[in-house]
């Protein structure tokens, strides 16, 4: 079975712990990282190459140095899983294709959404 790398950008400890839960019952996916700030994203993207950014939009800058969301690669599926509708965040986003994940995620959502994800991600590699 192909497993999929992902990290997980959060900066809320709960939600960090329920989401790294999630991610571990999924057979499919295998979590390489977690940042809590800009910063660290952008360690974790020049680290890492993930096939899923899970991705809450609000998080403190850190020592970021300019970096934001719309640096991030193309080439990674991103889940928004964030409180903040995509259609009233006025932030730059990453170009990669985007799936939104509102809060509060259950896991029936989750599994939901990663199923789909999933797909697009063995179709992308079938072509």
């Amino acid at each position: 079975m192909k497993r999929f790398s992902c990290i997980l950008v959060e900066d809320d400890a709960i939600a960090i712990d329920m989401l790294e839960d999630y991610i571990n019952r999924k057979h499919e996916l295998i979590l390489k990282g977690v940042g809590t700030e800009l910063s660290e994203v952008k360690q974790l993207l020049e680290s890492i190459d993930p096939s899923i950014i899970f991705l809450d939009l609000i998080i403190p800058p850190g020592e970021s140095k300019g970096f934001h969301y719309g640096e991030i690669s193309n080439k990674s599926f991103i889940i928004l899983t964030s409180a903040i509708p995509l259609h009233l965040y006025k932030g730059p986003l990453p170009k990669g294709p985007i799936f939104e994940l509102p809060k509060p995620i259950s896991y029936e959502r989750f599994s939901t959404c990663v199923e789909q994800v999933i797909l697009e991600l063995k179709n992308q590699n079938c072509e």
